[in-house]
């Protein structure tokens, strides 16, 4: 608030209470109890305050407390959930579309040996296939590569992220972030069912823990005392190579090969979304082939590259970014996913492979140090680089107001506090 707004919100704060004692004083009188027999016989305290003590009154009598200067200028739900896990982040990562299209997308135009300049440009006949373009889902969710990669990335890579975000910002005692994980109940359940939820995908990974323990050790350091943090995190535990440990490896999400078929299976025969044509631009000049062979390449202008690259995926990366993991490690399939995406895109959401491994490169970062971040909605294009700083931003008022001078504003149009 800074030093004129706690002011101002003490003043606020002492206002009230010296309010609610006069009412209580003239209750009392009204009503004739026992206590309000003294309280008859002479005015309520604020009327016989001087000027100056009750200035003081005012300042002096009621020593300042932060937690209801913040109750005053703050609602509820602010103080319940500061960092916006239950209305903003809940909402963003469980959103299931921005990693079904990109992954049906690269299964779909990135699976073309014959294609060597990986434009995302495949051959498609519209007379053996039967329909003028490939049916995004029907065609595209079909390839066993979506499968794969939906499950790795939706049932895995996104659960470390979920969890671990989770930990760090959500009222302590809540999952509002893991309580709606994959989208529906019922694969909700299946997940839960095979020990794949966010909680347990995290802890045996062990990336939560180590998210926790960098967390502590950039608040306190690494001597920053013995206590410990859930997920096995503490302070420092003098072991160089305790990362070694941890990370996204084979075999960690449970009946993972059975979960890819199943994904595959269920999109490709969904009647609901059969018709749906995949987003394609025609080659013209291969119209003219007499068996009816067309070149297309997908269209990077719509919704499925726009909306589910930049401000989808872009932001599990960023945020794991944040939370120290090894993205060529933890997050290998999203990061193979939006390199594909934005070589046809002619994009830089993420270094390239090229530039973001080897000595020359230094510390680089895959997502902060990417040519066209900015564009996205990854914490790093709105200058945040640290879980400190996403707190901070997510405590900002999306509405731009003042709360104190709002606060204030309800106190003076009061009859009673206005006459203080």
């Amino acid at each position: 608030l800074g030093y004129g707004g706690v002011e101002a919100a003490n003043g606020a704060r002492n206002a009230m209470m010296i309010a609610a004692q006069t009412h209580k004083q003239l209750k009392e009188a009204k009503e004739g109890s026992s206590s309000g027999v003294v309280a008859a016989s002479m005015p309520p305290a604020v009327m016989t305050a001087t000027a100056s003590n009750y200035a003081n009154q005012l300042t002096n009598s009621i020593p300042a407390s932060p937690t209801l200067d913040l109750l005053l200028t703050q609602s509820l739900s602010d103080h319940a959930d500061p960092s916006s896990t239950l209305g903003f982040l809940t909402c963003t990562l469980n959103s299931t579309n921005q990693i079904l299209h990109p992954c049906i997308l690269v299964a779909l135009f990135g699976d073309d040996p014959t294609n060597n300049d990986d434009d995302g440009t495949i051959t498609w006949n519209p007379i053996k296939e039967g329909t003028p373009l490939p049916r995004f889902y029907a065609d595209g969710a079909a390839k066993p590569l979506a499968g794969q990669l939906i499950t790795s990335i939706a049932g895995g890579e996104m659960y470390f992220v979920i969890d671990a975000m989770e930990r760090l910002l959500s009222p302590r005692g809540y999952d509002p972030l893991t309580a709606l994980h994959g989208g529906e109940p019922v694969g909700r359940r299946l997940m839960n069912f095979l020990g794949n939820s966010p909680h347990e995908l995290g802890e045996r990974s062990g990336l939560t823990g180590v998210a926790m323990r960098r967390e502590w050790e950039s608040l306190f350091g690494k001597d920053g005392g013995d206590e410990k943090v859930a997920g096995g995190a503490g302070g420092s535990s003098g072991n160089e190579n305790e990362d070694d440990d941890v990370g996204n490896t084979e075999g960690l999400i449970h009946r993972e090969n059975m979960l890819a078929k199943f994904m595959s299976y269920g999109l490709s025969h969904n009647s609901r979304l059969n018709a749906v044509l995949s987003p394609c631009i025609i080659d013209e000049s291969s119209k003219s082939n007499e068996d009816g062979t067309i070149r297309i390449k997908p269209n990077t202008t719509t919704r499925f590259f726009t909306d589910d690259t930049q401000h989808g995926m872009c932001i599990y990366l960023g945020l794991a970014e944040l939370l120290g993991f090894d993205l060529e490690r933890d997050m290998k399939q999203t990061l193979y996913v939006v390199r594909r995406l934005q070589k046809w895109m002619n994009k830089e959401f993420v270094l390239p492979e090229s530039n973001a491994t080897g000595k020359a490169n230094g510390n680089r970062k895959i997502v902060s140090s990417a040519k066209d971040v900015a564009e996205t909605s990854a914490p790093q294009a709105f200058g945040i680089h640290s879980i400190q700083e996403l707190k901070q931003f997510l405590r900002l008022d999306v509405f731009g107001e003042m709360q104190q001078v709002r606060t204030e504003g309800r106190l003076g149009r009061s009859g009673l506090v206005s006459r203080l």
